[in-house]
């Protein structure tokens, strides 16, 4: 087994994000075998023999079987392997081209095993297993060879003492910038059965991207499972809403004053009309939540972002601004999603009506912000 000695590469420069763009969403894919270099003799033979189970109750599909191809784009294909396994191909077609100068890795398939992130294997040692695994192979074949990415290090949000070790671990290592979780769990991230893992975190000031999942253990509504395709794709967001709903309304974030999330893939606009009905309701209701220290909006300025991608695309393009700004200009970060076939291209994603300074906010700034990255020009 391949042992990552981490922390050791303090000289790792930091990226450049003066000029550049900061791209919040990029999905690496092990080659198959490619975390066998990483796994102990005991999960190889687990995983050749028995496979990983995981939330969604399946192994090798996902819960709609529509995900031909892992929903990859046609050109994104190398001449062996996943999409995003290539580093060369990923080079080409997203970092040189687009000038991404800081790219943050989502890694969601572990080595070709399943759809789902590798947390969230039922068998929590595996998961385990496989997080490690994940994180040695994405920061030792990705990250250190090409700075200009850095990885998300997925964790076991289900069995939080496995993940505290492993933000332990690695944290502290400059390829990572930030803790990786999922938007589907089999409890609300406001639980204080997850709060070992916010506290590790903020320790080792790392922010949590939570990036739309699917399983999580439950149906994907709150009324049981879908009929249809476009009911999942179109409801997908819900468990973002209940999410951010229950980190504020728990006091997570006063309990841990400088923890930092993003909602990753799940769009925007959605989330105002959220708040201001949740300001509403906790202004007639706040004597259930006395110890809340301020109004619910209030804290989404300091503790949430949201991702770009997939951008809305309201039917009068000058309403995206507004929209965007009516849940918070400044924790909005661009996102490409690639190598998904709806990748979104920083020159053509935004509307010509759209305002210059929040653009570059956008593309650049926020996502500094949320990274804890510093403008090397200062």
């Amino acid at each position: 087994m391949t042992i990552i000695e981490h922390g050791s590469l303090g000289t790792l420069p930091a990226p450049s994000v003066t000029t550049g763009i900061v791209d919040a969403d990029i999905h690496p894919v092990p080659q198959d075998g490619a975390l066998e270099p990483y796994l102990d003799d005991r999960w190889k033979k687990h995983i050749r023999e028995y496979g990983v189970r995981t939330t969604t109750g399946l192994q090798f599909i996902s819960e709609y079987p529509q995900m031909y191809g892992g929903a990859m784009r046609a050109d994104a294909w190398p001449e062996s392997g996943y999409p995003g396994s290539d580093r060369e191909l990923l080079r080409t077609q997203l970092l040189d081209k687009h000038n991404i100068q800081l790219g943050v890795l989502q890694c969601l398939a572990p080595g070709g095993q399943t759809l789902n992130p590798a947390g969230q294997a039922l068998n929590q040692e595996l998961a385990a297993a496989l997080c490690r695994a994940t994180n040695d192979w994405q920061l030792e074949h990705l990250v250190y060879p090409d700075p200009r990415m850095r990885a998300a290090i997925p964790v076991t949000f289900e069995t939080p003492d496995y993940a505290v070790a492993e933000i332990e671990r690695v944290g502290a290592d400059p390829g990572v910038v930030a803790v990786l979780g999922t938007s589907k769990t089999l409890e609300p991230l406001g639980s204080r059965k997850y709060w070992p893992i916010y506290e590790a975190s903020v320790a080792q000031n790392l922010p949590i991207q939570f990036h739309l999942s699917q399983g999580g253990g439950h149906a994907n509504t709150g009324t049981g499972w879908t009929s249809y395709h476009t009911e999942y794709h179109t409801g997908h967001v819900q468990s973002f809403q209940s999410q951010l709903l229950s980190l504020v309304l728990s006091g997570t974030f006063d309990r841990f004053p400088t923890l930092k999330v993003m909602f990753v893939e799940g769009n925007v606009a959605h989330f105002a009309p959220l708040i201001q009905r949740m300001d509403y309701t906790w202004e007639t209701l706040r004597g259930e939540l006395p110890d809340l220290q301020r109004k619910p909006s209030e804290y989404i300025r300091d503790h949430i972002w949201a991702s770009t991608q997939p951008i809305d695309e309201p039917e009068k393009p000058e309403h995206l601004a507004e929209l965007l700004e009516e849940f918070c200009g400044d924790n909005v970060v661009f996102a490409t999603d690639y190598p998904h076939f709806d990748f979104d291209d920083p020159e053509t994603a935004f509307p010509r009506s759209f305002p210059v300074d929040l653009r570059d906010k956008i593309l650049r700034g926020n996502g500094m912000r949320f990274f804890g990255v510093t403008n090397q020009a200062d």
